[in-house]
């Protein structure tokens, strides 16, 4: 915690909270996903790795998770983390179909700030994820306001939300269908 605390006074703009995501936040954010099945998962901002950690423990043997974490000292944690199914990526996630295939995910999962991005690089994030979902995937996004659901609307076929009262603070979790 103290990590992500000590990365979130460094930058708030770019880890967007001061506190990690509680277990029921990640437990809100995967409720949708069958880890029976063998799936392809991204996860966008993993911080420390709280989410991560959830995924990981819920995932098949045959699954895999990539992670995007853009600032060195929270990939530092991730790296530490020892999961064959696991591949940590250290770049901004715009350069995402860098690193993936077109049409190769089955849910992305972003903690990434949407509250604090341009709308010009929203879109673009957005647009990269679009190119790397299957069709029928889900991207997965949670934030502590509405602000964006409208332009989730504009981007994917439909899109739902939920609500983790348990989280501090309490956070919005909206599933966007490709």
């Amino acid at each position: 915690m103290f990590t992500f605390l000590k990365a979130a006074f460094g930058n708030i703009q770019q880890t967007g909270s001061v506190i990690e995501s509680s277990s029921h936040l990640s437990k809100r954010m995967t409720r949708i996903i069958n880890f029976k099945k063998t799936v392809h998962i991204v996860e966008l901002g993993a911080g420390t790795g709280s989410i991560t950690r959830h995924i990981l423990s819920k995932m098949s043997r045959h699954s895999s998770l990539t992670t995007f974490e853009i600032n060195p000292t929270l990939f530092d944690r991730l790296e530490k983390f020892h999961d064959e199914r696991l591949t940590t990526i250290n770049d901004d996630v715009l350069f995402l179909p860098k690193y993936i295939s077109d049409r190769s995910v089955d849910y992305i999962i972003s903690g990434l700030p949407l509250a604090n991005i341009a709308a010009k690089q929203k879109n673009s994030i957005l647009h990269a994820c679009k190119r790397v979902l299957k069709p029928n995937g889900y991207y997965i996004q949670f934030q502590y306001s509405l602000n964006d659901i409208s332009l989730l609307k504009r981007q994917f076929f439909s899109v739902s939300c939920g609500f983790a009262l348990l989280n501090i603070p309490p956070a919005f979790v909206y599933y966007a269908k490709n």
